[in-house]
């Protein structure tokens, strides 16, 4: 037995000192005992929100495959918070482009 096993699901053990996320658990691949990297692909459509600013930059990005509608959940959704014009918090979530004020972001 492994030494700070936690459980993927019901049968699967993996070892570390924390938890998994769910996103680590979806993109893990028990075949290679890797985790798959996904990157943004140019094929997918991108929405920007503005919420309140008048200088350009956005409040809120959405990243989906093309042809998803906005109240589809599955979009990669990036909240981003601003001091004196400039970044300084990124936050992701996941959810629909719909629902990008009320979406969890870490």
């Amino acid at each position: 037995m492994m030494a700070n096993a936690q459980y993927i699901n019901d049968t699967e053990k993996v070892s570390g000192a924390t938890k998994a996320s769910d996103v680590e658990n979806k993109t893990y691949d028990k075949d290679l005992w890797a985790a798959r990297i996904t990157e943004i692909p140019s094929n997918m459509q991108m929405r920007a929100d503005y919420t309140g600013r008048s200088d350009g930059q956005p409040v809120y990005l959405g990243f989906a495959p093309r042809g998803l509608a906005a109240s589809s959940d599955g979009w990669l959704l990036h909240k981003f918070t601003y001091v004196s014009n400039s970044v300084t918090l990124r936050q992701i979530g996941y959810d629909s482009w719909d629902n990008i004020t009320t979406a969890s972001y870490a």
